[in-house]
């Protein structure tokens, strides 16, 4: 599945856009939203860091969603080696940034995260023509992002959740890229690859499997490239078959995505961004 993942990932880059554009700022009364700032790594971690400060592509994520829904705080976005944990969203916290103002909530992540990314995304496409390592990194790190940024907003907003929390920051994640011109089936596709990367192919589960608030990083997997089929059955249809998604489960992807997106625009519906009168 690995080498498969990684082929059907090429056959998609001529459709995902590339384009990062920053969305209108804020009026200065408003809260800025997520907010992505970028600290010191170690040296062992500065080449993958590079690779994702320099695409831009991290901002281009929290702009989409701050131009979409009208968020009440301002949360930094923090990639460094400041603070060892993540990626992650962390909440009840009481910190005072370089600005005076009082930081309780924030998104952080850390430099061994990304180089771990980088690692994975250059074995799977190894080999692999149409698709380059600094864009399959930047791909999967942005989907990761979204899906924290699922869960700031679950949290911020006090959104029901209706099964794990985990499964709804994924699916959040695929409902703001996946099928959105500005960003595209890549990062799903890239997160997808890199989930199976981090399959245990070899090893017996043991409790912290089943105990983790995740799910298995293949049924992870296998949901991101259910709900880009899912997207459009027609132009994803390379995904289904021998060695990819199984057609009994591909047969409910279509549905599957209609429901998450009716699911995430009702519950978003009242916080969606108004347009200022003209």
């Amino acid at each position: 599945m690995r080498t498969r993942v990684a082929a059907v990932a090429c056959t998609l880059v001529a459709g995902a856009a590339a384009a990062f554009a920053a969305a209108p700022a804020s009026a200065a009364d408003e809260p800025a939203g997520f907010v992505v700032e970028f600290g010191r790594f170690e040296k062992a971690n500065r080449h993958a860091a590079g690779i994702v400060r320099r695409s831009g592509a991290m901002q281009a994520v929290a702009d989409e969603v701050n131009a979409r829904w009208s968020l009440p705080f301002t949360m930094p976005v923090l990639f460094s080696d400041q603070i060892a944990d993540g990626p992650v969203f962390l909440t009840g916290l009481d910190i005072t940034g370089d600005d005076g103002a009082k930081i309780t909530s924030l998104i952080n992540f850390p430099g061994p995260f990304l180089n771990i990314q980088l690692e994975n995304v250059r074995k799977q496409l190894k080999g692999v023509k149409g698709v380059t390592v600094r864009r399959g990194v930047v791909s999967a790190v942005q989907f990761v992002l979204a899906h924290e940024i699922g869960h700031a907003i679950i949290h911020e907003f006090r959104l029901p959740v209706l099964g794990k929390e985990e499964d709804a920051a994924d699916g959040f994640a695929a409902y703001l890229l996946t099928a959105n011109p500005k960003f595209g089936p890549l990062t799903a596709i890239s997160a997808a690859a890199v989930w199976d990367s981090l399959a245990p192919m070899s090893r017996r589960l043991d409790e912290s499997d089943f105990s983790d608030e995740h799910s298995f990083p293949r049924q992870r997997m296998y949901q991101f490239l259910c709900w880009v089929y899912g997207s459009d059955t027609k132009r994803f249809r390379a995904i289904v078959g021998r060695d990819g998604l199984p057609r009994q489960r591909a047969a409910r992807c279509g549905r599957e995505w209609r429901e998450i997106n009716a699911a995430w625009d009702t519950v978003l519906a009242p916080h969606v961004r108004t347009p200022a009168a003209s």
